[in-house]
Order: C-alpha cells, then sequence, then structure tokens
C-alpha cells in the first residue's frame, strides 16, 4: 500500500540534490553485497535484487524521488540500509575504488565523501522509518532494521578474514603496465598443450585464471604513481606471473602462441648494423621481469610464501630444458 503522502510536502524542495551521490553510493554497495551468494537471505529479508536496485539508480529527478517515495517508498529504505551496513565493512572496497577511479579523488577526498554520504543516508533512514509503514509481521521498520543487521552480521562471521597488506608499492606508468601485460600473459595461456612448460604452469594454483582475474581487475582500477597496496598472496601472484612471462618471452614458447611477431627481435644483421643496436622489446622485459623479482626476493627473504614460488618457479624453469 503507498504510504501517506503527506510527510513528502515537509521535505525541502531540493531533496534529490542532497540526496543524489548518498543514494548512488549507496546503491553501487547494496548491488556489491547481493551479487554475491552468501548474501541470498539478506536479498529474501529485504525483497531488493540486483535488478531492483539497478531500477533504484536509475532516479535522477525530484521528481522521480517524490514519486518512489509516494509508491514505493520501502524499496529505497532497503537500498539506504543495505548500503550503509556494506560501506561500513571491508565488503565495500571494490566499490569505492571504483568511485575514486571514476571521480578522480585521492583517498582523502574519497573519505570525505564516503562520510558525508553515509552521514546524509542515517538521517534519511531515521526520517523514513518515522514515516514508512514496516513489512508485514513487523511492528515497526526499526525492528526491521534489527532483524537485518543480525542476518548481516552473521554473513560477515562466516566470511575469511581479509589478507593484511604485504606491500605498498607506486609504480611508474611502464612497470604498472608490464605487471597488467605479465598477468594477462599467464592468464591467457593455453592449458591444453603438448609443451611440458605449459602443462606445468597450468597446474599452478596461484596462476589459475580465476585466481588471477580479482588481481587483474585490482591492477586495473591502479593508475600509476598511486599506491598499490598488495596483500602477500597478491605478491606471490605476481612474483609468480612475472617469472612466467620472463620466460615465455625468452623461448621457444613465445612462438608456440603467436607471440613472436607482435614482440619481433633484431637480427643478427640488425644487431651488427650500429655500434649501439638499441635494447630489444625482449630484453626489456628480461630487464623488469628481473627487476622485480630481485626486489621480492631481497624485501622478502625469510618470507615462506615467497620461499615455495621460487621453488615451483625452478621447477617450471627445468621444463624448458
Amino acid at each position: 500500500m503507498p504510504a501517506s503522502v503527506s510527510w513528502l510536502d515537509a521535505l525541502p524542495p531540493d531533496i534529490y540534490e542532497q540526496l543524489a551521490h548518498c543514494l548512488s553510493l549507496h546503491g553501487m554497495a547494496a548491488a556489491e553485497l547481493l551479487s554475491r551468494p552468501e548474501a541470498q537471505d539478506l536479498a529474501a529479508l529485504t525483497g531488493l535484487s540486483t535488478g531492483k536496485i539497478q531500477a533504484l539508480n536509475q532516479i535522477q529527478t525530484q521528481a522521480e524521488l517524490l514519486h518512489q517515495l509516494a509508491t514505493e517508498p520501502l524499496a529505497l529504505y532497503q537500498l539506504l540500509l543495505l548500503g550503509r551496513l556494506t560501506l561500513e565493512t571491508s565488503l565495500a572496497a571494490p566499490v569505492l575504488a571504483y568511485v575514486q577511479q571514476q571521480m578522480r579523488i585521492d583517498a582523502a577526498q574519497l573519505g570525505t565523501l564516503k562520510a558525508y554520504c553515509l552521514e546524509l543516508g542515517g538521517a534519511f533512514l531515521v526520517t523514513l522509518e518515522e514515516h514508512v509503514p514496516a513489512p508485514a509481521g513487523l511492528a515497526s521498520l526499526s525492528l526491521h532494521r534489527l532483524v537485518v543487521e543480525e542476518e548481516f552480521a552473521r554473513m560477515l562471521a562466516t566470511q575469511p578474514a581479509p589478507a593484511p597488506p604485504a606491500a605498498n608499492l607506486r609504480l611508474a606508468e611502464p612497470q604498472l603496465q608490464m605487471l597488467r601485460l605479465a598477468l594477462l600473459l599467464v592468464h591467457s595461456l593455453p592449458n591444453t598443450t603438448d609443451h611440458p612448460f605449459l602443462r606445468a604452469v597450468a597446474q599452478l594454483p596461484n596462476l589459475q585464471p580465476a585466481a588471477l582475474e580479482p588481481l587483474i581487475e585490482h591492477l586495473g582500477r591502479v593508475r600509476a604513481q598511486e599506491q598499490l597496496t598488495l596483500t602477500m598472496p597478491e605478491l606471490v601472484q605476481l612474483y609468480q606471473g612475472m617469472q612466467v612471462c620472463g620466460m615465455v618471452f625468452v623461448s621457444d614458447v613465445m612462438s608456440r602462441i603467436g607471440l613472436e611477431d607482435a614482440f619481433p627481435v633484431l637480427s643478427e644483421e640488425e644487431a651488427t648494423a650500429s655500434e649501439a643496436a638499441p635494447v630489444s622489446n625482449r630484453q626489456a622485459v628480461g630487464e623488469m621481469v628481473s627487476g622485480f623479482t630481485h626486489w621480492v626476493q631481497h624485501t622478502f627473504p625469510d618470507a615462506p610464501e615467497i620461499q615455495h614460488a621460487r621453488q615451483e618457479i625452478l621447477a617450471l624453469a627445468d621444463t624448458l630444458g
């Protein structure tokens, strides 16, 4: 049933302008939450779906917002509630990283935006609780909020603790592009082949395509000279990925997967045509791979994860003959 609309008359005439960023951020956070299989109970409790959230995020004017509040205010309440719960946890990290990239703001500005949206969203939740009927079977929206918060806490308790950061880097554009290239190359290597090296790469747990995809996305969001925070599992993936990339470039594997034309090397005649022949692409890749792997080994000499990863790479090198 539509809620009584008399309270809507008391809203500021610019309420949409005030809430626009807040609704957008909360909507993205709620969509991120409900994209997780473990959030199915929250979807059932709130009656929200990613499709419903997408529709709510299409609200772009004061008139559309007032219409939503007059006809289906509970859906907007649920969006703000789930968005708020998500934004206050690490589950919102992908959303916040996307917003920071799209708006081209630094971490401090992102923190200010998030705090503003949480404050405004919290105040509007209270307003809605005063005027919007609760779901069937519940005495009030505030009681419904408690039920949703308890389910959210239960879901969080089942999640593995996030890995602590292991390294903070600020990379130049060529370095960042090299890391991306290495991961994308490893991700695209064929896993059905008679080449022993490619078969061995396909057996490394850290370099499985599904395991690489989150890190590929992570690197895709980072710009040159921005802080890149890596966990130890991510560092191991980059360490191994860079070395696999280097091995591909210095072996016959390049021609096996069709990269020879994309990264040509100088012929013997070209190399001797001048006193100072330019560095080939293969050499450049080799130097960047060597520099990164030496940095990892020097920085984490006693880390068992790096030592184990190194042994796996040494065994991998043996397959090249």
